[in-house]
Formats: structure tokens, C-alpha cells, sequence
């Protein structure tokens, strides 16, 4: 059963090589975690399609806790939700 969290905002990252990262800070309304994949809500759609870099992995913090998972290539649904499908153990 997928759980929605409120966030103010979600921190993309990706690793390269050694120290080589890029990372991103976006605000957002709302994040909710399904079994398959993570939908943003509030986030500005628009600087993910700029993006030159594929995240890795997307966290946030709810309830003083921070939320950490692996992801894919985002899916823009509409200007302000993103679709992200989580990667799973060996992949």
C-alpha cells in the first residue's frame, strides 16, 4: 500500500566516478513511496527535463527522519509531478 509523506523538498543525486557527483535540491508538496515507484507532487517538472545527469538516488526527510531510496530516470506526469521507479536489490 503506497504511503504519502509531506515534504518541503527532495535532494536528487547521482555518483560517478570516485569523488565525481552531482546532486540537486528541488521543493515539493507531497512524496508518496509505492511498491514499484516514487511520485513528487509540487516539484518543479521543468528542472528534471534540463537535467544532464540521471539521479541515482532520492531522499527526503518526513516525521525527522530522512528517507533514503534508489532510483531511476524520472517520468514528468504533468508540470508539477514526477514519476520515479525505484531499483531494486541487484539492479
Amino acid at each position: 500500500m503506497p504511503a504519502t509523506y509531506p515534504a518541503s523538498s527532495v535532494f536528487l543525486e547521482a555518483h560517478f566516478f570516485a569523488d565525481d557527483r552531482e546532486e540537486l535540491y528541488l521543493p515539493c508538496d507531497a512524496i508518496t513511496v509505492g511498491r514499484e515507484a516514487i511520485v513528487v507532487r509540487g516539484i518543479e517538472t521543468r528542472h528534471l527535463a534540463a537535467l544532464r545527469w540521471t539521479p541515482d538516488a532520492l531522499s527526503f526527510r518526513a516525521y525527522q527522519h530522512e528517507l533514503v531510496f534508489k532510483v531511476w530516470r524520472p517520468t514528468v506526469i504533468d508540470s508539477l509531478t514526477a514519476r520515479f521507479p525505484l531499483r531494486h536489490p541487484g539492479q
